[in-house]
């Protein structure tokens, strides 16, 4: 669905339409691409249109679903409209409105699919088994974290907070102070500064670090409120995401082939 409102955004950069390719009767011309069209090479071209045909004849399915009608459906049709519209300051053309619509559908459908698809135990069983290297994670640290400029600001943030009677609040509003979040959350070694990483997870739980550790950021005035050994998702912990992800697969997988039927059943004049 982003994608779709993507193109819409770009379309109001071009001024004259012109028929790509007619789908079942339905014209699609360039004015839901962006300008960039013109300067792919015929390859790329050709896939993109290719694509939209398949969008397109999936749109003209399930625009004739009776859900299109629902409040739900109009909500979001409404919102999404409202949105481009004023961003953009301008009214959507007929064609542009379709394809929200278009999209929009498709989202619901999917929505739709998902809360009917089936996954049976013996299913994630198998997933789990057959990949293990997806419910391995490594040694991670929670943090909150004060950034500063200068070194001597820190030592005195960092001084002022070894005195405080709490910790966690008084952590917060001098984050807060300086107009910072205060809170990061968890990180990897590999998704953060290696030398605060490595000092930080030496430290015992709800603890300030006891000297600011510099970084290409600045000097950090570091809170360890959490830490976890590198580990292995049990099947009982991983089972409700494995669930979710293999229905998501079996929605990808009925979409794709509902496609292809109406693709290959449609009249397509370029």
């Amino acid at each position: 669905m982003k994608k779709i409102v993507t193109l819409l955004l770009l379309s109001s950069l071009v001024l004259f339409s012109k028929t790509l390719v007619t789908v079942n009767g339905h014209k699609i011309t360039d004015a839901i691409l962006s300008k960039d069209f013109n300067s792919l090479d015929e390859n790329k071209k050709q896939m993109l249109i290719e694509q939209l045909i398949k969008e397109e004849v999936l749109y003209q399915e399930l625009l004739k679903s009776p859900f299109i009608n629902s409040q739900e459906f109009k909500k979001a049709f409404n919102q999404q409209k409202n949105l481009v519209e004023k961003q953009y300051g301008k009214k959507l053309n007929k064609e542009q409105l379709r394809s929200i619509k278009g999209a929009i559908a498709v989202a619901l459908y999917q929505q739709k699919e998902f809360k009917k698809a089936k996954v049976t135990n013996s299913e994630i069983k198998e997933f789990y088994k057959n990949n293990p290297q997806l419910f391995r994670y490594p040694k991670s640290i929670e943090i909150a974290d004060i950034i500063v400029k200068d070194k001597k600001r820190a030592d005195e943030i960092l001084k002022y907070l070894k005195k405080a009677k709490n910790l966690d609040k008084a952590f917060m509003e001098k984050a807060h102070e300086l107009k910072q979040n205060g809170y990061l959350g968890w990180f990897a070694r590999d998704t953060m500064p290696k030398n605060l990483f490595d000092k930080a997870y030496k430290y015992k739980k709800r603890r300030l670090l006891n000297v600011p550790v510099k970084t290409k950021h600045g000097y950090n005035v570091v809170y360890l409120l959490n830490k976890k050994p590198a580990g292995k998702l049990t099947y009982k912990e991983a089972k409700p995401k494995i669930k979710q992800l293999l229905k998501q697969q079996k929605v990808i997988k009925k979409l794709r082939e509902k496609v292809e039927k109406l693709y290959g059943e449609a009249e397509i004049v370029y």
